[in-house]
């Protein structure tokens, strides 16, 4: 894999958990010579930069002009919006991606809103449950996917380019089309997700938080996704109603075969039933992506 070529000028467009942690790690690959976080209130933004964080902080999106990179960190609703403005300050060519985890139809749109400027979707299947860009980490990125969803408009040059810089640092970078993104990520990350808020929230209705201090690992790892920003997941889960509906019924009916074979009192049944769950399970740990 070749090396990429360090951008000059990088802004990061939502200094959130992703974006701090972009920063982070851009900085320590030393991919780019400035880095400007831009975003919406100043007072958040000042120790970003007091830590070292990032160079240049900015609450106007003019400071988009000489950008050869600008990444959108935020909430995949504003990025047409954004887009509009953006284009029309940014030099032609400039290089801009995302980091959202939706795509579909959006990303035609978002094509058409960059303009003159070069547009490749991304998504880089990192995060975490904790938000802001002071649980940002340079190594987040380390061994995660990332899914280009360029169209057929979309130059080459420039999809090498985004892929060869995740590569860079450290992720395993796929090509897709914006529809079998959402179909695909609907299944292996927002149907999860939903799952665990759901076991979260029924347990909930015991209503003894300090039961918890007992709690096992069990209780941590299945729900820890499930403290994540609400916000951000009912855009996620009503991006597309239909692919989680379908999963949530799916989710369902394995609840009541379950019921069932524990009501039956049979155990070679639901040992069975447990078998094919965990056989499953053990299959997807460390699939090469």
């Amino acid at each position: 894999m070749s090396r990429p070529v360090a951008f000059k000028r990088v802004v990061v467009v939502g200094l959130g958990l992703l974006g701090g942690s972009l920063a982070l790690a851009l900085r320590k690959r030393k991919l780019a010579k400035h880095i400007v976080a831009l975003g919406r209130d100043m007072g958040r933004l000042k120790p970003a930069r007091a830590a070292g964080m990032v160079d240049e902080i900015s609450v106007d999106l003019e400071c988009v002009k000489g950008a050869d990179l600008i990444v959108l960190c935020g909430p995949f609703k504003l990025f047409e919006a954004q887009l509009k403005v953006i284009a029309k300050v940014a030099p032609a060519g400039c290089l801009v991606t995302d980091v959202g985890s939706v795509k579909g139809p959006d990303v035609t749109r978002w094509h058409k809103a960059a303009g003159a400027l070069t547009f490749v979707a991304s998504h880089p299947m990192a995060g975490g449950e904790r938000t802001g860009w002071r649980h940002g980490k340079a190594e987040l990125f380390e061994g995660a996917a990332v899914l280009l969803t360029p169209l057929r408009q979309t130059r080459r040059a420039a999809v090498l380019r985004l892929g060869l810089l995740w590569q860079a640092l450290g992720a395993d970078v796929a090509l897709t089309t914006p529809e079998n993104h959402d179909r695909l990520v609907a299944r292996v990350s927002h149907l999860p997700h939903a799952a665990a808020f759901a076991l979260a929230s029924a347990v909930a209705q015991g209503g003894r938080v300090d039961d918890f201090a007992y709690a096992g690992k069990g209780w941590f790892d299945s729900t820890r996704v499930a403290a994540s920003d609400p916000e951000l997941w009912s855009d996620i889960f009503l991006h597309h109603p239909q692919r989680l509906d379908a999963g949530l019924k799916a989710v369902e009916a394995q609840v009541k075969q379950l019921r069932r074979l524990i009501k039956a009192g049979k155990p070679a049944a639901l040992q069975v039933w447990l078998k094919k769950a965990a056989a499953f399970r053990q299959a997807t740990e460390g699939k090469p992506r």
